[in-house]
């Protein structure tokens, strides 16, 4: 328990520092008559190498962790993996790594820099919101959803980088793009109709907080109470469609045509106040950022994201794994709101809601190691150094 904080709490902060430090450099060189710094400026370089350093050094910190490892290392026992439906991109570079007779630490270490890289490349022109983006990929949910899901983790990153496409419809690069993200992921697939959210002008002029809480109401209570839920048994087709037939195999009650009743703990309950929170503000933010012209952009993807998780939320995980695409957003707008009430020294908010949002770690740790559960355990982090592999 104590590695697991103190890896999460130490890299957070070491991520936080680097951000706020390039920020205060570009701003300085603005004023002085300078240029908006470069995407590889030696912080975000050093954030992404110890990012993936944290990442490559893990041991089953991940639920799928165990898979990929015995993957790789059969791979590099036998030339082939043993698995035969992985995307051609994803095997590809694979067996690059196992010709190379890479350790699985340089293999998994490879796949943190690309995730935290092109989410830090899509964000290079706003590097205010670096420093809450980095504390909140370590203290939130989001390196163990990405340590899990390490092949659409990058095809997510890769999602917030070619947002600016989108918002400039430039749709053949866009969908150039997400085709050969699909040798990553199959799944990629479904961010071409997002391509159209291009056409929806939802929240960009006085966005009523009221209005919007109240769709969002709707689709947690609805989902809270899944009486429709029977209706929805046969989703094997989807499954299918989105590259997670190969899950159908597991000893997992989740895709044996089975659904989960989520339970109102702890964790649920902050990670839904947090969303009432990014609502709340959104219309501070959008005045207070008027210039920033894919902020509603980012909205519009979080607030997707939190609608749809919520209506599904008692389905299974990998139903909600598509959902992913559109959850990386409310990191983004919740460092917004960070920067907003820092700027207007609001600080009991600030407090508040940092704590909302970097909190979760912590609980899930404390909960792994009090109430351990299959999907509690993978939240402790582990080092590859204390196995004998």
């Amino acid at each position: 328990m104590l590695l697991s904080l103190l890896v999460y709490s130490l890299t957070g902060a070491i991520l936080f520092f680097l951000g706020w430090h390039v920020n205060k450099r570009e701003q300085q060189l603005l004023v002085n008559g300078g240029e908006v710094l470069p995407f590889y400026s030696w912080e975000i370089l050093l954030s992404i190498f110890i990012f993936a350093v944290v990442a490559g050094a893990r041991y089953h910190t991940g639920y799928d962790h165990a898979m990929y490892l015995n993957q790789y290392l059969h791979l590099q026992e036998t030339g082939e993996f043993s698995r035969h439906n992985f995307e051609y991109g994803f095997e590809w570079i694979s067996k690059l790594f196992a010709w190379c007779h890479a350790h699985y630490f340089f293999y998994f270490a490879f796949w943190a820099l690309l995730q935290i890289g092109f989410l830090y490349f899509g964000l290079r022109n706003h590097k205010h919101l670096l420093c809450w983006v980095g504390l909140g990929l370590m203290l939130g949910p989001y390196f163990v959803t990405w340590m899990n899901m390490v092949r659409q983790s990058v095809v997510i990153s890769i999602f917030v980088a070619i947002i600016p496409l989108i918002q400039n419809r430039k749709f053949w690069l866009y969908a150039l793009i997400v085709i050969l993200c699909a040798f990553l992921h199959k799944s990629a697939l479904m961010l071409l109709p997002i391509y159209f959210f291009a056409f929806i002008r939802f929240g960009e002029k006085s966005p009523n907080k009221w209005g919007l809480l109240a769709i969002f109401a709707a689709f947690v209570l609805v989902g809270a109470f899944p009486f429709w839920i029977k209706y929805f048994t046969n989703y094997e087709w989807f499954l299918n469609l989105t590259g997670y037939e190969n899950y159908n195999n597991l000893d997992d009650p989740n895709v044996k045509n089975q659904l989960r009743t989520f339970k109102w703990g702890r964790l649920r309950i902050l990670v839904l106040i947090s969303e009432i929170a990014i609502i709340w503000f959104y219309p501070n933010i959008k005045k207070y950022f008027k210039e920033d012209s894919l902020l509603p952009f980012y909205f519009l993807m979080a607030f997707v994201g939190m609608c749809v998780s919520n209506l599904l939320m008692n389905t299974t995980h990998f139903i909600l794994r598509p959902v992913e695409y559109f959850l990386i957003f409310k990191i983004i707008i919740t460092a917004y709101i960070l920067c907003y009430l820092l700027k207007t020294k609001n600080y009991l908010m600030l407090v508040f809601v940092s704590v909302l949002n970097f909190s979760y770690s912590y609980i899930a740790v404390f909960k792994a190691v009090y109430h351990p559960t299959r999907t509690a355990v993978p939240f402790l982090y582990h080092l590859f150094l204390n196995t004998s592999l």
